[in-house]
């Protein structure tokens, strides 16, 4: 088997299980939702960005007159675009250097009477930070939107009581894409105790079409070819491939691999008005009932992300720095995250190693949608964009490998390569 950086967490026999049951009752999949969200509503929707564009489209209607909204600028452009399109002023929040999170101080001097909504993305945040922004949106009547694309399971603990990363905002969205922690090819959802949203948005769904075929057939296709990428000799012409894409800037190759580099600003793509799939719903609910297999999923994340950080910190490399982490049962990353310096060299270097990083998190969003303005915030971005790389991590990554990953980094800038 070889070491291949994604692992798709949707199994083979779950898959081919989906064959043979009936299309679960959205409510089976809400309760397992519920039970960590910690609220009374869930909807699924086909995508996370479907559930965020229903919500805004939900919240504009109720608060005509609140018109901004406020992200952090490392994110996702398909996410903001949701916003622009819908005729909201997006404004950017400063990111630490440090931690990576949303400075609080920052965030405070751009809340006004016309903000209608924070949204935090949890790639990097920490419990207290999120129990901060809580308190001073709830303060100022501010609705906390809280992105749950990446964390799943994860979770910290509070007077021996454990709460869920999702339980903190007023509206949680989920992702429930092809390489998410539970895989369903697309999907995602929202969860609130707002039941006038939960029925609003159902009334919206029952108008769309039925999820396009062509795109969910290679959805599936990516899937067993991901699948099969973790055999060795189809990894080494992976690894070839993706080398030369890299040493030849072929965006074509590299659009494949990072699918957010195809964004481009513009109206809400048809297919964004579609119902979930069948198929979806039932690998979905597969995953979510198999708590056994989740929690061991979220324990070997968090031990490989303590080696790693362990190991690093153990090897001192001038060129490599390590994120503030303040629970690995909540900062459980699917990659784990380093700062590192001459990104494109490393990068190349590693793969000649046959060694597969994330290349790309996410893009310096206030650039993208602000040209100028705010330079300060779009600088921070523009050094996660510069220096962030993700180390493969899943059940299959041994401490052997990890070593091989972080030796070979540190020999990388012996030789000032």
């Amino acid at each position: 088997m070889a070491h291949f950086r994604i692992n798709i967490y949707l199994s083979i026999s779950n898959f081919l299980k989906s064959f043979f049951i009936s299309d679960p009752e959205i409510k089976k999949i809400e309760k397992f939702i519920n039970k960590t969200s910690g609220k009374r509503g869930f909807v699924l929707t086909s995508q996370l960005r479907v559930g965020f564009l229903i919500l805004l489209k939900y919240l504009k209607k109720k608060f005509p007159k609140k018109k901004e909204i406020i992200f952090q600028p490392f994110n996702l452009p398909e996410m903001i675009n949701v916003a622009k399109n819908l005729g909201f002023k997006t404004n950017f929040v400063e990111q630490s250097l440090e931690t990576g999170e949303p400075n609080l101080q920052s965030l405070k001097k751009r809340l006004n009477k016309k903000t209608l909504a924070v949204v935090v993305t949890n790639i990097f945040n920490s419990p207290s930070l999120l129990l901060n922004i809580k308190k001073i949106c709830s303060k100022k009547k501010i609705f906390l939107i809280e992105d749950n694309a990446i964390y799943f399971d994860n979770h910290f603990y509070k007077k021996n009581k454990k709460y869920f990363s999702g339980s903190f905002g007023d509206f949680s969205l989920y992702s429930f894409n092809v390489m998410k922690n539970i895989s369903g090819f697309f999907g995602g959802g929202v969860s609130t105790n707002d039941t006038k949203f939960i029925k609003f948005a159902n009334e919206e769904i029952s108008n769309y079409k039925n999820f396009n075929k062509y795109l969910l057939s290679k959805q599936i296709l990516i899937f067993l070819i991901l699948k099969i990428l973790k055999f060795r000799v189809f990894y080494k012409i992976f690894i070839k491939v993706l080398r030369q894409a890299h040493q030849n800037n072929n965006l074509s190759v590299l659009k494949i691999v990072y699918p957010s580099l195809k964004f481009k600003r513009i109206s809400f793509p048809s297919y964004y008005f579609s119902k979930i799939s069948e198929i979806s719903k039932k690998v979905i609910y597969l995953q979510l009932k198999d708590i056994k297999n989740r929690n061991q999923n979220s324990l070997t994340r968090k031990n490989n992300n303590i080696y790693y950080y362990n190991l690093f910190k153990k090897l001192k490399i001038k060129n490599v720095k390590l994120f503030t982490v303040e629970d690995f049962n909540f900062q459980n990353y699917m990659d784990f995250p380093i700062l590192v310096k001459n990104k494109d060299k490393l990068n190349n270097y590693l793969l000649l190693k046959n060694i597969e990083t994330k290349y790309l998190f996410y893009h310096n969003c206030a650039k993208i949608f602000e040209s100028k303005k705010n330079l300060k915030i779009q600088k921070n971005a523009e050094f996660f964009g510069n220096q962030v790389i993700g180390l493969p991590n899943h059940s299959k990554i041994s401490k052997n490998y990890m070593n091989k990953i972080g030796y070979t980094i540190k020999e990388f800038y012996e030789k000032n390569l």
